[in-house]
């Protein structure tokens, strides 16, 4: 008995394995998709929704005669496989840090607004009133505040402050799990910890989705950060460096201006990045 459930489960996994590898064959763009509002959106009132989720929407518009596919995984499990160039592309990964510099990237698709710090309202107050407005973030690392971030998660050129100041210290947290992001918006607002570093629009998903009638809840704030307040950070898909992803990467800079330009995409970017949302122009190098 124990003999053939074994082979069974043998089987299964072979079989998941040779899916994987028919779609490596036959799919020209495969999509990893994570759970991580408002990236991607996988239930509840703004359902597929996420900005991700519409610029993945807008190049299947776009190509339609290329055959795509989507994988639901952890973005760590996403970022492991493409490192091991298996087929697979991210759809929103920031374009050209250190840390995402083993893919091949599209054409710029979008720019975020810099990260900024995220706290209750009280918070806020003591914060800037001891570090300044725009807030300095050094200082703030510094102190005896405690800080939470996602696992693995990386902020860019406000990394080196993390990682000589924070990471080292008793107030440094990491949380993990499918819902870290959202996990993490509920910690600050019951006064868990006492902020993350993040983009606005988390704190925008998280209050216009959670209960704010919530006793244990207090209102959060987003506050600028001096450090890289003049910030452009772009966005692009990522792909794994191999032959499979550069031809998925040059098929999409083929449509790479009608993405950028459709109604919906921006619509969404607009929905979760704000309207005020940064909007330079690109050229053929982004």
């Amino acid at each position: 008995m124990i003999g053939t459930m074994l082979k069974a489960s043998l089987f299964i996994l072979l079989l998941c394995a040779s899916t994987w590898a028919i779609a490596d064959q036959h799919d020209d763009i495969i999509w990893g998709i994570n759970v991580s509002p408002p990236f991607h959106i996988w239930q509840g009132e703004y359902e597929k929704a996420g900005f991700c989720d519409t610029l993945v929407d807008t190049f299947e518009r776009e190509l339609p005669a290329l055959s795509q596919s989507k994988r639901k995984l952890p973005s760590r499990r996403i970022t492991m496989l493409m490192r091991k160039n298996q087929h697979l592309c991210f759809p929103c990964l920031i374009k050209d840090s250190d840390y995402n510099k083993d893919f091949i990237f599209s054409d710029a698709t979008h720019v975020y607004p810099p990260h900024g710090v995220i706290t209750t309202a009280s918070k806020a107050q003591r914060f800037i009133k001891a570090f300044g407005e725009p807030l300095s973030f050094t200082a703030l690392a510094q102190s005896d505040y405690r800080f939470a971030q996602p696992i693995e998660r990386r902020y860019g050129e406000l990394q080196p402050i993390i990682e000589d100041y924070l990471i080292p210290s008793e107030h440094f947290q990491e949380v993990s799990g499918e819902g870290a992001h959202m996990n993490l918006m509920a910690m600050v607002a019951a006064g868990r910890i006492d902020y993350t570093l993040d983009y606005k629009m988390l704190m925008t998903y998280f209050q216009r989705t959670e209960d704010q009638t919530n006793p244990d809840f207090e209102p959060l704030v987003f506050i600028p950060i001096k450090e890289n307040k003049d910030a452009v950070i772009i966005g692009a898909v990522g792909c794994s460096n191999n032959q499979w992803g550069q031809h998925a990467i040059s098929n999409m800079n083929r449509v790479i201006e009608q993405v950028r330009s459709d109604s919906d995409f921006r619509q969404s970017l607009d929905l979760w990045l704000g309207a005020d949302r940064p909007r330079p122009e690109f050229n053929n190098r982004n």
